[in-house]
């Protein structure tokens, strides 16, 4: 494909995704740069895996939305630059690393897809896991928290993690990227990345307790004033958090590709 072919490709994905409000502008110049890098260096079956994480996600960000409100999380349902390289920048590295290497094929689709899957799990376990309707435990301690806590999981999260994963495998398998083994790697490798999100969303996240409503929240500022800091380093946020688990469900997929 040549370059002119992917950036026409780019700029109509941008426009409806500014169209649907799936991205603000910044997120759109974000989400541009990193599917150049995987159209031009990886093609289009790496780049329509990422696109199917993309739209999946910010359709049921939306339904999700609809159904059980913003009240939960802190998180804008228009996604930002900080979003996109969170979840698009170990997908790129993985595509990158190993044309620059000159590793094995099947080394570069595990990598790819293991920080796909992991931002994929993470992002449909987060929102089907709102919908679970008892109080979700923190994953360190197993302790009832309110929903939204940073490491906050329930079945109704490993759920969507689980379909996510099986989505992904399926159309990696039909697109040609991955083998039948690659793919059913994939969901315990996902599953994986998702439970270390939580752990490091549990224990190194900063997090912070609101003085207006007193919600534990990852942000430090909430309701309009300093919220006040309770634990966690500060510089680790959520989307601190999604790169590092994207960039280790990467590694974990990579090796157990390279081992089995």
């Amino acid at each position: 494909m040549t370059h002119l072919e992917a950036a026409i490709i780019l700029a109509i994905i941008a426009a409806f995704s500014l169209k649907l409000k799936f991205l603000d502008f910044k997120g759109v110049i974000a989400s541009i740069a990193i599917g150049y890098v995987i159209i031009v260096f990886g093609g289009l079956n790496y780049f329509a895996i990422l696109l199917a994480f993309f739209i999946i996600s910010s359709i049921v960000t939306r339904l999700r939305v609809k159904a059980v409100g913003e009240l939960y999380i802190d998180k804008d349902w228009i996604r930002g630059w900080r979003n996109v390289l969170a979840n698009g920048l170990a997908p790129t590295l993985a595509i990158l690393i190993p044309r620059i290497l000159s590793c094995d094929e099947r080394i570069m689709a595990a990598g790819y897809l293991g920080a796909v899957g992991t931002a994929f799990a993470d992002t449909l376990a987060t929102e089907i896991g709102l919908f679970y309707r008892g109080k979700p435990r923190l994953i360190t301690s197993l302790e009832k928290v309110e929903k939204g806590t940073p490491g906050a999981v329930s079945p109704y999260g490993y759920l969507g993690c689980i379909i996510a994963l099986i989505i992904l495998g399926a159309l990696a398998w039909i697109l040609g990227a991955a083998s039948p083994k690659l793919a059913l790697m994939l969901i315990p490798a996902g599953v994986i990345g998702t439970t270390i999100d939580s752990l490091l969303g549990a224990g190194i996240q900063g997090k912070y307790k609101c003085r207006e409503c007193g919600r534990i929240v990852e942000n430090p500022h909430h309701c309009g004033q300093q919220a006040q800091y309770l634990s966690g380093l500060t510089w680790i946020n959520t989307h601190m958090v999604n790169l590092i688990s994207t960039i280790l469900g990467a590694l974990i997929l990579a090796a157990l590709t390279a081992l089995l």
